[in-house]
This record gives structure tokens, sequence and C-alpha cells, in this order.
């Protein structure tokens, strides 16, 4: 990408328009900003701008009226780009070429982009557009075609490091190794939030930074921490697993990052060749699926350690004994039909009877008493939230353990998003506690399987259809 751009001013072929995309944080304006020194510096030195001559440094002093920075958020209207359009149309004030530069691009309205088609189409040659964006998918196929597109990847970590090095040693600060190497990491290839997070590493630690306030300004536990809790797991030891749950509240830590932490640590097991790669495989999904749930609960900590001793269950079961062959039935002396008929009939029924162990859930009172739990819950949700109790009545409820399931057939998916919302899963945990019980906790899913509750207009229209049977009569009006 910057080859194509240097050969582009080299050869004073450059685009009338370019699109920018990729993730915040790793140089779109950066880019745009050189590129438009570059098209307008008097000495270009290999397709790059000198930064001394008089272009250079209007530009780079922010004086110039013809380098011009739009905020497509804030600038989305199609009287902003009337307006554009018209500027266009008038020739540099003190440099060669116009550049603008239209940041967030995608969030220009519909009509804002069909008035900036023209110009694009038929731009004047004076004029370079920029465009920047995070989401490319939302600028319609129209403009796309009509510019050079580049999609700008991550930044490398050890650049990332480079950089930062650089900048703390002008700020006359000392950093360890593996402080830089940590913020270079949790900046995800973005050079904008690494050196955001070295300016509030200096400000909160001082001259020094060292990986200990590094980890506690970033609500972060080391790599150690990471390692200990995953043995722990894997040997089943409980007590250890809950302990530092405990302490990481205690201590203020988001739980969701010290499970992206986790899964993080298990990912480099397995790209570097794990001898237990299978057991890794079952860990890391059963943690994803617990951050998958997390963001969703109301009480992270309950929902993590049950989670967590659910996937030690998991990990420690170890599969069954083969079964050897049946014992030899000793041979007797033949006997007549009938008595064999008469064997038969009463051994089958005592075979009947023997049954394989089952798991079951723990218990919270039989199924008509949850059921007449439900149900009174249901009576007084229906008092105060008329809207959810009518969800709910349409839903099948399901006690498993500690976890109330409410499973909803896919065509009333809007019911299961409605409840879903932070105001209405706060409420309706609040009543499940006070209904069924502190510990219970409440999971909402769709199922193929489940038989689809009628809606109350289509109970109450099938009672008229039996009236209407049973009177020959017709419905003549709906309310």
């Amino acid at each position: 990408m910057v080859r194509t751009l240097r050969n582009a001013v080299v050869a004073g072929e450059v685009a009338h328009a370019y699109l920018f995309s990729g993730e915040r944080g790793i140089g779109k304006t950066s880019i745009a900003r050189i590129l438009a020194r570059a098209v307008n510096c008097l000495s270009p030195e290999g397709g790059e701008p000198c930064n001394a001559c008089k272009n250079c440094t209007t530009i780079l002093a922010n004086r110039s009226l013809d380098i011009l920075e739009i905020d497509g958020a804030s600038n989305r209207g199609i009287d902003h780009i009337r307006r554009l359009r018209e500027e266009v149309a008038f020739a540099p004030t003190d440099l060669r070429t116009k550049v603008y530069i239209i940041d967030e691009v995608h969030m220009l309205t519909n009509e804002a982009f069909n008035a900036l088609l023209k110009t694009l189409e038929e731009p004047p040659r004076h004029v370079v557009f920029i465009f920047a964006t995070t989401e490319p998918h939302k600028v319609p196929r129209t403009i796309v075609s009509r510019c050079q597109a580049f999609d700008f990847r991550k930044i490398p970590e050890e650049k990332i490091v480079s950089h930062l090095a650089e900048i703390a040693k002008e700020e006359r600060v000392a950093i360890a190794p593996d402080a830089l190497a940590l913020m270079a990491c949790r900046a995800n290839g973005g050079m904008r939030d690494a050196i955001v997070m070295l300016e509030q590493a200096i400000s909160y630690a001082g001259g020094e930074i060292t990986i200990e306030p590094l980890l506690d300004m970033l609500g972060l536990v080391g790599r150690e921490v990471n390692e200990k809790f995953l043995h722990a797991i894997e040997d089943g030891n409980r007590k250890a697993v809950l302990t530092t749950i405990d302490s990481l509240v205690e201590r203020g830590k988001d739980l969701e990052i010290f499970l992206a932490d986790l899964v993080g640590t298990v990912r480099d097991r397995l790209s570097q060749g794990s001898e237990t790669e299978r057991r890794d495989i079952r860990l890391c999904r059963g943690l994803l699926d617990i951050k998958q749930d997390l963001f969703r609960s109301l009480d992270r900590r309950i929902l993590l350690e049950i989670g967590l001793l659910s996937l030690m269950n998991d990990l420690g079961e170890k599969p069954s004994a083969p079964l050897g062959p049946p014992p030899a039935i000793p041979q007797e002396e033949e006997l007549p039909v009938e008595e064999k008929e008469g064997l038969f009939s009463s051994v089958v029924p005592e075979k009947s009877k023997i049954k394989p162990p089952v798991d079951r859930p723990v218990d919270h009172g039989n199924e008509g008493e949850f059921s007449h739990k439900w149900q009174a819950m249901l009576r007084a949700i229906e008092q105060e939230r008329i809207a959810i109790g009518a969800f709910l009545a349409e839903a099948t409820p399901r006690l498993s353990g500690n976890r109330v399931t409410i499973v909803f057939h896919p065509e009333h998916s809007f019911h299961k998003e409605s409840l879903e919302k932070s105001a209405n899963l706060q409420y309706l945990a609040g009543m499940v506690h006070r209904h069924l019980g502190d510990k219970i906790y409440v999971e909402i899913r769709l199922d193929d399987g489940v038989v689809r509750a009628p809606s109350p207009r289509e109970s109450l229209r099938e009672k008229a259809n039996l009236v209407c049977q049973v009177f020959d009569g017709t419905i003549v009006k709906e309310e």
C-alpha cells in the first residue's frame, strides 16, 4: 500500500479518490495527512514529503486553507456535502492540490453519498478526496467503485514496542521490557491505543514503569496467576479456583478480561504443540462458552464460579470401562414351548425393572411445586410488567440444577430479544430470585423442539371457532 502511494506521487499519477479502511488507531488519518503533504510538496524525496519546503511547513502548521479534514459523524447531512461540492469548484488558495480528508465516511447519510457521487464521477483536476472508515461495508458500492481502496492491517507488536521505547526515551521515562510487551499486546495492533496507554502509565507510575503497577492500572493479573489458575482447573482444585475468584473480585479486577486472558494462555499452549491438546481444546471451548454468557449475566461472579465448577466436572470425567461379554447362561434341559413362553413372560418384566443410573440435577422440589411457583411468579409479573408477563406466557420454563431456562420457539425470537434487554433481564432475574430462590440464575434461548405456545389472541380465536362450530355461526368482526 505504501509502495503504491509512493509510486503514484513519483509518477504524478495520484488518483482523485482513495478509501482507507481498517480498525481504529492503525494510521489511516496519519497516512492521509502524509499523502496530502506529498502531493503538494515542492521537492518530494522518493514519493515522501520533505517536510521542509514552504508547502509542507504550512500544512504541518495547519495554516493551509486547501487541506480540509471533515468529521463524517458530525457533518453527515446532505447540506454539508452540497456546501463541499460548491467549494470543490474553486481553485486552491496557496497549494497545488486541494485535499479533502473525510474521517468515518460511513456515517454519511444515503442522501449525502448520492450528492457526493456526482463529484466523484467528474472531479476537478486540482482535488483529491481521501476517505477513512472503520466499517467499509457500510460505504455504498457506487462510492467504493470510484476510489482506490486500501485495507490497513494491524501494526505488528514488535513495531509498537520499538515506537513506544522511542517515545519513553524522549520523555526520559524508564520502562521495563515486559511492560512494553504487555502494552503492545493489549493495544491489539493499534498504535494510538498503545500511545494512550503509555501516557496513562507515565501518569500512574511516574518516571519508572514496571509490570506490577501496569497490571494494576489495566485491571489485569500476571501470566503466572493465569497459569496457576489453569492448573487448579485441570487438577480439580475447587478451593483454589474459588479463592482466586474471591481475590479478583476484592481487588476490583474485570472478570471478563481475566477470562479472555485465560483463553489467550490456552491458545498459546495449543500454538506451541501441547502434549495435552485434546484436553486443552475442551478447556478452551469451555472457557469461551462461559465468556459468551458472562456479558449477559447480572451476577458475573456466580456465573463464573458455576461455569468453572461445571467445566471442572466435565474435564474430570473419564470414559467408562468397556463392558465385558455377558455371563454365560447355564444350559438346562429343553422345555416345552408352553413352559418357554411362561418363562420368558416372567423374566422380561424383571429385566425391565433394571434401569441405568442417570445424573440428576440439584433437587429444588418436584415438578408440580416448580410449576406452582412459576405460575405465581407470572401472576406477580403481570401485575407489575404486563408486557414481560405476556412474553413469558408463551415460553416453556425448565429447571435444571441452579438454572432456569426460558425456552421459546424460533417464531418467538422477538420475545427472547425483548427479555434480554438489560432492564427487562434485571427485573426478571430479581423476580426469579424472589420466587424461586436466591441461587437461581436465568438463561433464555430458542429451541426448535419446543412446542409453540399459542398467543392470547390465537387462543381466543380458537374458542370463538368452537362456539361457531357448535351454533353454526360465523365471525363477522375481529377487534
